[in-house]
């Protein structure tokens, strides 16, 4: 859903989008959690929006990982979306841009 929210594919093709590999760091269209995810990059119960930023920045600087360098990277989204879904929700997208 968050996919479909933030358009980058079109309501009810987001498990398609996602099923057709394009969130796969280094090969996909839209590369996602190029840290590593918060099994790879931190503890998974402290998933941590300041590390998502951290690896946006790299990506931006091209310090990241060279398997998942995005090429060229010019734009990063930072989106979480957190909280205990049915009592309360937090979420916050950030855009950071290399100029």
């Amino acid at each position: 859903m968050q996919l479909e929210n933030l358009g980058f594919c079109a309501p009810g093709q987001g498990g398609r989008f996602v099923a057709e590999g394009n969130l796969i760091a280094g090969v996909g269209r839209l590369p996602v959690n190029t840290d590593g995810g918060g099994l790879c990059s931190n503890h998974p119960g402290n998933r941590g929006g300041m590390t998502k930023l951290i690896e946006a920045v790299r990506q931006l600087r091209g310090e990241a990982h060279p398997a998942v360098q995005v090429p060229d990277c010019h734009l990063a989204l930072a989106h979480g979306t957190g909280g205990q879904l049915g009592s309360r929700h937090g979420s916050a997208t950030l855009v950071l841009e290399r100029v």
